[in-house]
């Protein structure tokens, strides 16, 4: 076959652009500091790079979630404590308004104070956690509990609110203020809930001197009851709170785990790529030398030869 010059100098150029090709790829490593900048670098390592990163992606959500899940559990914790720190201040007056010394106008004092804490556990009822009401179930925008006069009723649902901690794994985090509060169904005549009610009628026994005996009875057995289901229900909550905390141990080690695969996968060796660069720019310049000899012939030159 008859090579001509116009063979030859295209021969040239093909070998120029593959010469600069793998130039520029090593440049581009060099400038990103990554293996693999495009799919047809490397598809094989592209699609468990993105597999990865997919997976990195879903670890900051989880994280994420836990983040507020865990605000969502200290608020009702906190809201929890109160109603404890309530209860054993009503059994306090309870012990203090049944005994026979008191006066009627000094039980009526005291039933004053039985009616600000009733008040002041319906706002701990009512508390919210950013925007949401975190007592009221599925009924996150509506303040699960209003009061008209002695009654007190509960206009939430007993739906779960659940944060997804993982793959597939969903975490209940509310106390549903039905339990809370002990909704009795159907509704009683003074309310719904039976917290509530027991309340009412302590303090109704205060103010108007009567059934005096119960303060230090069967009212303060039933106090008693409703206190320790309160500490239940932190029980609850506190082994969620320490469920969460173990949840977002293990996230961190996934991630600085599949963070360390993907560094791996994706990050360049600079030294040995600073090798090559060298090597590649050399071959380059070596080339483009070998072409200007060859490419510069004339006609002349051809014929003498």
């Amino acid at each position: 076959m008859r090579v001509t010059n116009h063979m030859l100098s295209a021969r040239v150029l093909h070998n120029l652009t593959a010469s600069l090709q793998d130039f520029q790829k090593v440049n581009d490593q060099m400038s990103s500091c990554k293996a693999v900048s495009k799919p047809s670098d490397d598809p094989v390592a592209t699609s468990r790079i993105m597999s990865l990163k997919s997976n990195l992606a879903a670890q900051e959500r989880y994280h994420g979630n836990m983040s507020d899940a865990e605000n969502f559990l200290n608020t009702s914790d906190h809201a929890l404590a109160s109603f404890s720190d309530s209860l054993l201040r009503v059994r306090e007056l309870m012990l203090e308004g049944g005994t026979g010394s008191l006066s009627p106008s000094d039980r009526a004092a005291v039933a004053n104070e039985v009616d600000e804490i009733i008040d002041q556990l319906i706002e701990v009822g009512n508390t919210m956690c950013g925007s949401q009401y975190i007592f009221g179930g599925f009924s996150t925008l509506t303040k699960p509990l209003a009061r008209e006069g002695d009654v007190i009723k509960y206009n939430g649902d007993s739906g779960q609110i659940e944060y997804e901690v993982g793959r597939g794994v969903l975490m209940a985090v509310n106390i549903e203020g039905d339990n809370l509060c002990q909704v009795i169904e159907p509704p009683a005549d003074q309310g719904n809930t039976d917290l509530f009610n027991t309340l009412i009628v302590i303090k109704n026994n205060l103010k108007n001197n009567t059934n005096i005996e119960d303060l230090t009875g069967k009212l303060l057995g039933k106090c008693d009851q409703l206190s320790d289901h309160i500490l239940s229900l932190r029980a609850v909550v506190g082994a969620k709170e320490k469920r969460i905390e173990m949840a977002k141990d293990r996230n961190e080690g996934d991630k600085i785990e599949i963070t360390k695969v993907l560094s791996n996968m994706e990050d360049v060796d600079l030294a040995k790529v600073s090798m090559e660069y060298s090597e590649k720019a050399y071959v380059y310049q070596a080339a483009l030398a070998t072409a200007s000899q060859m490419l510069t012939l004339s006609l002349v030159d051809f014929i003498a030869r």
